[in-house]
C-alpha cells in the first residue's frame, strides 16, 4: 500500500512539473521519452531524495535543498543514460539544454568536490550558462546626439568614459573600505578576526540611490525582493523617501527570489533566480575602446541578458589585470574597472534595431551596481 501511495506522488510530482507539456518545438516522442526517463528515474529515488527533489520543485529553487546522488551510465530499461542530471533539467526546468556543457553547478552542489560514478540530479543545482560571444551582447556606446553627461553618471562612476576627468556626484560618491583583492589569495578575515567584505552593492530606482548599500563579506550572496528564507540583501526591506513608480512596482513584483551574486576560484558570478530576464556589464566580458572626436576615446561595455535559470560570469580575476592594463594604456581615467551593474527585467544600450530604446542605465526602473575590490 505504500510503496503503491509512493509511486502515485512520483507519478503526480513529474505530471505537475514536466515543463514540455503542450510545447510546439518539442516532437510528442521526445517528450515522451524524456517523461519515461525521468519516472524511472523517480522510483529510484529513496523518501528523503524524493522528498528534497519535491521542495525543490515546489519552492521554485527558493528553498535549500540537498544534493540527490544518481549513478551516471545507467541502464534504464533498454536505454543507458549518461546524464540524468540533464534529463531532469530539461523535464522540470530549461527544456532546450541538450548537454552538461552548458550547464554550471551552483556553489552549494556538492558534486563540485568530484564524484566521478554519481552525479547531482537536483535541477535546482544547476544553471544554464550564457553564452558571451560578440554576438550576444548589446553596446552601450552612446548615439551621437548623446555624448556623455556628468549629471548623467550613476554617482558610482560613469556608465561611458573618455580620456578626460570625469568628476564624481558628490552626493552619491562611495568610501571604499574593503581590501582591493578578490582572487584565490582573499584574506578572509581582519586582524580582528571579523571577516571583510569583498563587494558593496548599492540599490537604485532610475537615478535615485534607495538605502544603504550592503556590504557583503559570505561567498553567496542574495539579492532578492522576497525569499521564503530571507537572508541577505532585502529589496522590500529599504526605506524609501517617495512614493513608488508605477513602472517600478510592475518591475518589482517580478523580481521575486532575485538573483545570487557569487564568489568563486575562477571569478564572480551572477545566477539569475528571478522570474524575469536580467542585464548585466562588467568589466571582464567584451569590450571596446572606441576613437572619439577630440583624440578621446570611449570605453564600449556589451551588456548581457540573462533570462530566468541561466547564470553569467561576469568578473574574470584573469582578466582583471588586462582589462586595467588596456585602459590605462588608452589614457582613460574616469573608467573604474571593478564595477558590475545588473538590471532587472528592463535592458539598456543602443542597438542597431533599437530593441532597447534606454541609453543609460539610470534610466532603468530597478537596478544594482557592485563594486568589487579587486587587486589592480
Amino acid at each position: 500500500m505504500f510503496k503503491l501511495l509512493r509511486l502515485v506522488n512520483k507519478l503526480s510530482l513529474l505530471e505537475n512539473y514536466f515543463v514540455l507539456t503542450g510545447r510546439k518545438d518539442f516532437s510528442p516522442e521526445e517528450s515522451a521519452e524524456l517523461k519515461s526517463i525521468t519516472h524511472s528515474i523517480l522510483k529510484r529515488l529513496n523518501d528523503s531524495e524524493f522528498t528534497a527533489l519535491q521542495t525543490a520543485l515546489e519552492s521554485k529553487g527558493g528553498l535549500q535543498t540537498s544534493c540527490i546522488f544518481f549513478p551516471t551510465h545507467e541502464r534504464l530499461g533498454k536505454r543507458v543514460v549518461v546524464e540524468p542530471q540533464v534529463v531532469l533539467y530539461r523535464v522540470f526546468r530549461l527544456p532546450q539544454v541538450r548537454s552538461s556543457s552548458e550547464l554550471k553547478r551552483s556553489p552549494c552542489c556538492s558534486t563540485r568536490n568530484g564524484f566521478d560514478k554519481k552525479v547531482c540530479i537536483n535541477p535546482f543545482h544547476y544553471s544554464t550558462v550564457v553564452n558571451t560571444g560578440p554576438s550576444s551582447g548589446i553596446y552601450t556606446a552612446l548615439p551621437k546626439a548623446m555624448e556623455v553627461k556628468n549629471d548623467e553618471s550613476s554617482g558610482f562612476f560613469s556608465n561611458h568614459t573618455q580620456s578626460t576627468t570625469c568628476p564624481m556626484d558628490s552626493q552619491t560618491s562611495y568610501t571604499e573600505s574593503a581590501p582591493r583583492n578578490i582572487g584565490a589569495d582573499y584574506c578572509y578575515a581582519t586582524e580582528k578576526g571579523w571577516p571583510r567584505p569583498w563587494c558593496s552593492i548599492a540599490y537604485w530606482e532610475q537615478s535615485e540611490r534607495i538605502g544603504p548599500s550592503f556590504e557583503g563579506t559570505a561567498d553567496v550572496i542574495n539579492v532578492f525582493e522576497s525569499l521564503p528564507e530571507p537572508s541577505g540583501f532585502c529589496l522590500a526591506a529599504l526605506d524609501r523617501r517617495s512614493d513608488v513608480p508605477e513602472r517600478t512596482k510592475r518591475v518589482r513584483e517580478q523580481i521575486g527570489y532575485g538573483l545570487q551574486l557569487t564568489r568563486e576560484v575562477d571569478g564572480v558570478w551572477i545566477y539569475n533566480r528571478s522570474d524575469c530576464s536580467l542585464f548585466a556589464n562588467g568589466p571582464t566580458l567584451t569590450y571596446s575602446n572606441e576613437s572619439i572626436a577630440g583624440g578621446k576615446v570611449r570605453h564600449n561595455i556589451l551588456v548581457h541578458k540573462i533570462p530566468p535559470g541561466y547564470s553569467l560570469k561576469v568578473y574574470d580575476y584573469k582578466l582583471s589585470p588586462q582589462v586595467c592594463r588596456a585602459v590605462d594604456s588608452a589614457g582613460v581615467r574616469c573608467y573604474h574597472p571593478e564595477t558590475v551593474r545588473i538590471s532587472f527585467k528592463k535592458g539598456w544600450g543602443v542597438t542597431s534595431t533599437c530593441e532597447y530604446r534606454q541609453p543609460l542605465v539610470t534610466c532603468c526602473p530597478c537596478w544594482i551596481e557592485v563594486h568589487l575590490s579587486v587587486a589592480r
